[in-house]
């Protein structure tokens, strides 16, 4: 981690640190094992979830922010961060998801609200 880091840079890193520590086990240093990448997705995946969760995600819809830099803000996360989890959404879910009375479109974001 560069000295320099924000402290939007920091969460984002300690996100996905601490879903190490929530999701995988051993040593997973060596990236050529099939194993220890999933487990670097998963723990990626769990901090994408956590710090742009659904319900977050909802709350900047009903707060009027309107495009990803205000929402990367929003969330106090950085813009890739933010990019990121929306792709792991899109793969978890597929072009959109209900959730309670809104569907979350990923590519492009968008949210609506259910009549």
């Amino acid at each position: 981690m560069p000295i320099f880091a924000t402290d939007k840079e920091k969460a984002c890193i300690l996100a996905e640190e601490y879903g190490h520590y929530r999701t995988t086990s051993g040593n997973i240093l060596n990236q050529k094992n099939v194993s220890n990448i999933k487990q670097e997705k998963r723990a990626r995946n769990w901090g994408y979830e956590k710090l742009v969760s659904l319900e977050k995600l909802i709350e900047a819809y009903k707060a009027g922010v309107q495009n990803c830099y205000d929402l990367a803000d929003f969330l106090d996360v950085t813009e890739d961060f933010l990019q990121n989890a929306l792709k792991h959404y899109q793969e978890k879910y597929g072009l959109y998801v209900k959730q309670e009375d809104y569907i979350i479109y990923f590519s492009p974001l968008g949210i609506l609200r259910e009549l």
